[in-house]
Formats: C-alpha cells, structure tokens, sequence
C-alpha cells in the first residue's frame, strides 16, 4: 500500500526557539500546556502543497535512485489523504483540496524538465549546540544537487503575491539561518545555499525560485541566540506562570490577528 509521507515538524526545531524568544510566555502556553495552533486557511493550504511537493520530490529520488515511485502516494492523493487525516479538526481541509490540486499541477507543469538531483526530502536534520550540548532539529523540505554539482538546502513556501518583499522577510528567519548552519556544516564548499521556492496558489498561479541574501552576522550569533534560549527554559522550569509576557501590541497581536494565547494571557486559565 502507498505511504503518506511526514512533513510535519521536527523533534525539536526552531519554532520553539522562535516561540521562545518573541514570548516566553507563548513558549509556556505552547509548549508546557500544549495550547493548539489556530487553524487557518494559509495553515491548511501550505500544509497540503508542502506534502504534494514532497511527494512529487520523493518520487522523484524513487525514479532517480531505481526504486519504486509508486511504494509513496502520488502528489494528488497525498493531498487528499492529509485532508482527510484532518478534517475532523477544520472543514477548510477538504474544501482545500480541489485547488491544491490544481497549484501543484500548475507547479509539475511549470518545472517540467527540471535538472535537479534529489539528495533528500523532509530529513530531519540534527545537531548537539553549545556547552550542554541542546538538540536542535530542522526538517529540510528538500535537498537537491544542481547541474553544477553544487548543493542547495530548499525551502517550499505557499504565498498569495510573489515579490521582493516575500522573499526578504526570510533573510533573518532563524529557519533559514539553520538551513544555513546545517548545509555549511554537512556539505562544505559544496554548499550553494538556501533556495526559496515560492508557490503562489491563488489562480492565475506563479512561481518562482530564488537563493536567499546572507546574513553573515545574523549567522554568527545563531547558535548563541538557541543557546541563550534553551538557557532560559531551563532557568524558569515546567510552570507556564513562571515564564514572563511580552505584552507588546505587536506581539499580542500581530498583523494576522491576535495570538492564539491572547485570551489566556487576557484573563488567564
């Protein structure tokens, strides 16, 4: 029978850091009491194209590599299947189907002919950082080996606009920044870098992939921003009490909205 892939997060990744470091709060509701994620129809779209993608990519590997493309569900039915994994939490799950469908084959059509060499997909990937050693994990959506023979660690991300703006919101996103230290760390000179490869799914569709800009100094100071972070969850424990708010208008609540603790902070448990 075909598998459904998993292209969920990793063990121990960056949200939680991220978490962390906007709100020490959010990271005691999220990660102490487990408050879930709002479900959104930007949530249920990227999560479906992220696992169409993955298994377009899978199969790929399968083809290159003379293994069986079909052991993995085709794209089409992966989605289906996610959708119908999860629809008893949101009905946005099923009705997202029929377009999902249609972006990815917009995306399959687009990069037909593509010269990629699959090297992995959705690897988790791992390290021991700073004295004590913290795990931290990131799920890479793709790694792939150019024509060149030069390697890049890529990132699928869904949008509704495609411009310079969408692209350089990620240069100091601590996910990219990781993508960075692990594809440096693994693959040395070889190591071309972070590819951002944006699917916007609204119709008409368009795509477009694109490296990253560095940010050297934003690198530098990563794994001492993690280090300071895990410090801080060890120092206030297991009681969401202890960990402090932010209380910021830009924070409580941001541009999508009010945090999903935003109550709980409000009048609290």
């Amino acid at each position: 029978m075909a598998e459904l892939l998993d292209a969920g997060p990793s063990e121990r990744g960056w949200h939680r850091i991220e978490n962390m470091l906007r709100c020490p709060r959010l990271y005691g509701w999220k990660n102490l009491v487990g408050v879930p994620f709002v479900i959104s129809q930007p949530l249920v779209n990227g999560s479906l194209i992220h696992v169409a993608l993955a298994h377009h990519y899978q199969r790929m590997w399968e083809r290159q590599n003379d293994g069986d493309p079909d052991k993995w569900l085709t794209p089409e039915d992966a989605i289906a299947a996610l959708a119908k994994k999860n629809h008893e939490e949101s009905a946005l799950w099923l009705t997202a189907v029929p377009q999902i469908v249609s972006a990815y084959r917009a995306y399959r059509d687009n990069w037909l002919g593509e010269g990629w060499k699959v090297i992995s997909v959705e690897e988790e990937l791992r390290a021991r950082l700073g004295e004590k050693k913290y795990l931290y994990t990131q799920r890479a959506d793709l790694i792939v080996e150019d024509e060149n023979e030069r390697v890049w660690i890529v990132d699928h991300k869904s949008c509704y606009r495609i411009t310079s703006k969408t692209l350089r919101q990620h240069i100091l996103d601590g996910q990219f920044l990781g993508y960075q230290m692990f594809g440096r760390a693994r693959f040395g000179e070889k190591f071309a870098g972070v590819l951002v490869n944006r699917i916007k799914l609204s119709n008409p569709f368009d795509f477009d992939r694109r490296g990253l800009e560095p940010a050297p100094h934003a690198l530098g100071m990563f794994v001492k921003s993690i280090v300071q972070a895990e410090d801080k969850i060890e120092e206030y424990g297991d009681n969401v009490q202890d960990y402090p708010m932010v209380l910021s208008n830009q924070t409580c609540f941001g541009k999508y909205g009010q945090c999903s603790a935003f109550d709980l902070c409000r009048f609290g448990s």
